[in-house]
């Protein structure tokens, strides 16, 4: 799905730095990890709300034919038009868990959600038991401790309510106790969860996402205490004070936690101690507490049938998702053979953007909140010179660029790292700072006394954008200042290593996008090598701002450092911010239910990141409308 974090074919186990070169991803493969808005207080129930804004989806230029479908890589189990299906729905109509279901809805051989799977059905069913060798659809068979809505805002998951204790280190989660196991087991409860937590723990399960609860992020005490090796599983800081009180203990203040938590998704305790993690993706095996359960595991077909056992709210509509690998996904979507699709290639958003029908299927999507920007080496010659990163500040045309080379549907104009609608973002304030002023470039270049002929700009070769946009910068460089500036393309690995290296990379362009939602996360990666973040600014003041932010649960203070720290950074000319993307779905118009209607912040209809997946309520609510039955559409 577009805003599903990438999945490798093998597990690997990353630290934060190392994560760095994952985080590049584009397109359909934006990352992660938890989200929502300001922590809660002491007593709240919920996380406050904060939420993006986000770019409507662009009007098409000129119509167009839009491309002819392909047939799918695997052989079609079987095969129905709408045209020629079943007629309309009655309102009494009821799937096949006892749903009533909604009085436009379409037939139930209709109510099959169709994707385009991967060619690895990878080893696990959710995000606990891998990260990147997980289903093209996954994290669909449990509840996880909150969840987040289509305004990104903070909602209870299997956890009814929380608090934090005064200290700040203790977290008390209340669970629901009707949330059943699809095999009879019982529900959902503090056991499944803490055997999750000491499974991710285990240095001998070789989890590949353990940063994410270490020190630094989740800051789980003992965490990484047990990773090491130096204390056993049970000691890691979870525990109960009944089957359903979960407590969660932290080394240090965590404010943001139940942002990161809608990651926190348990395994039935009793099918993993006796299955292994990848129990979920066994048919004969498969435990659920969540919308639905695996019936289909291969690499030519993945199939996940509704959880008749799940408690009502969480039961769907949806009889059946099937995902099936198709060699171009973009036609397969238009010969109507899968019902959502995200859009990833120069090309293919020409054709959106000209075509009448798909222009009206597309929406924008913030995905990870990634922003693009170049970055300069401080510690290196000219570009220890501000005032010379000034002058070459002034010479970037980002609105130039989003208009012409990024196009307006895949991103906006960076005028600060934070996106609008990022928690602490505050790019008004920032937007007369590193301005596009070619006459005020040529005053700072003279009066930096730099004088160079020929630079070297590199950057990451994961972006199809940067060869035009690179091409842009370096000419407006060449035309105002007479510097020569040669280009330079690197692979992910070899670019990472380079700018995490002593001196690094001089003058590179790179995008990072968020792990959680919170500032302590984004603003995190420039607190300077020194401090192992990711370049080789180092800045005391702005260092010093972080710290003092990031255990704070107090509002709007906490707000105003991070806001402090941005401003420090942006002014710094270190780092020249250049747009912020946005990624563009397709949903066929017989998708209806909530995660389909414009949110009150979140105004773009269909699921943002995080996408399909418990995370959210809205696999347990979206169906197919007789709307369908205008359509050419193929069930396989």
């Amino acid at each position: 799905m577009s805003s599903h974090i990438s999945r490798t074919s093998s597990k690997m186990v990353l630290t934060r730095r190392q994560m760095l070169k994952v985080l590049g991803a584009s397109g359909a493969t934006a990352a992660l990890v938890a989200c929502g808005a300001a922590a809660p207080a002491a007593t709240a129930t919920t996380a406050p709300t904060t939420a993006p804004t986000s770019t409507s989806a662009a009007t098409p230029t000129s119509a167009s034919t839009t491309a002819s479908a392909t047939a799918p890589a695997a052989t079609a189990t079987s095969a129905a038009t709408a045209t020629s299906a079943a007629t309309a729905t009655s309102a009494a109509l009821k799937n096949s868990g006892g749903k009533l279901m909604p009085a436009d809805a379409a037939p139930l051989n209709q109510q099959v959600y169709q994707v385009s799977g991967a060619a690895s059905p990878g080893t696990d069913g959710q995000i606990t038991g891998s990260v990147y060798d997980r289903s093209g659809i996954s994290d669909i068979y449990d509840i996880p401790l909150t969840r987040i809505d289509h305004d990104f805002n903070i909602v209870p998951g299997a956890a009814t309510s929380w608090n934090i204790s005064k200290d700040g280190l203790t977290w008390t989660f209340k669970l629901r106790n009707d949330l059943p196991w699809s095999d009879g087991s019982g529900n959902e409860n503090a056991d499944d969860f803490i055997a999750t937590m000491q499974h991710m723990a285990d240095p001998a399960t070789g989890y590949d996402f353990t940063w994410y609860w270490d020190k630094g992020a989740g800051n789980i005490k003992n965490f990484g205490e047990a990773l090491a090796k130096k204390v056993p599983v049970s000691q890691v800081g979870v525990s109960k004070t009944d089957e359903y009180t979960l407590l969660v203990q932290t080394s240090e203040v965590t404010p943001y936690l139940p942002r990161m938590t809608i990651y926190y998704m348990p395994f039935n305790a009793k099918a993993l101690k006796a299955h292994g993690p990848q129990y979920m993706t066994n048919p004969a095996t498969c435990v659920s507490s969540g919308p639905f359960v695996v019936t289909s595991w291969s690499p030519t077909r993945f199939e996940a049938a509704i959880n008749t056992k799940a408690a009502p709210d969480v039961m769907p509509y949806i009889e059946k998702l099937t995902a099936v690998p198709y060699q171009n996904a973009f036609q397969a979507y238009q010969a109507g053979q899968i019902d959502s699709y995200g859009v990833t290639t120069a090309a293919d958003i020409e054709t959106v953007i000209n075509s009448p029908t798909l222009s009206k299927q597309a929406t924008p999507d913030v995905g990870d909140f990634r922003t693009d920007y170049y970055f300069f080496d401080v510690t290196q010659k000219p570009y220890d010179n501000k005032t010379f990163r000034e002058a070459l500040g002034h010479l970037l045309d980002r609105v130039n660029i989003v208009k012409n080379i990024v196009r307006p549907i895949l991103g906006r104009p960076a005028y600060g790292f934070l996106a609008p609608g990022f928690p602490a973002s505050n790019e008004e304030a920032l937007k007369n700072i590193q301005t596009y002023d070619p006459t005020l470039a040529k005053q700072l270049y003279k009066q930096s006394g730099v004088n160079v002929s020929n630079l070297t700009m590199t950057y990451r070769n994961d972006n199809p954008l940067y060869p035009a946009i690179c091409a842009t910068y370096a000419d407006a460089i060449k035309t105002n200042l007479g510097i020569n500036v040669e280009i330079k393309s690197l692979d992910g690995k070899t670019f990472t290593a380079e700018t995490l290296a002593t001196p690094s990379i001089p003058f590179g362009c790179v995008s990072y996008g968020m792990d959680y939602l919170d500032p302590s996360d984004m603003l995190g990666v420039f607190k300077g090598s020194k401090e192992g973040g990711r370049h080789t600014w180092n800045n005391t003041q702005y260092q010093q701002l972080l710290a003092k932010a990031g255990p704070m649960t107090q509002e709007p203070e906490r707000t105003q450092l991070y806001q402090q720290a941005e401003k420090i950074l942006t002014e710094s000319f270190a780092f020249i911010w250049i747009y912020h993307r946005t990624l563009v779905n397709l949903w066929k118009p017989y998708l209806k239910g909530p995660g389909f209607l414009p949110g009150k912040v979140n105004t773009n209809p269909g699921w943002a990141w995080p996408g399909l997946g418990a995370f959210d309520p809205y696999p347990s609510s979206f169906y197919i409308s007789n709307e369908v039955l205008k359509e050419t559409r193929t069930i396989v």
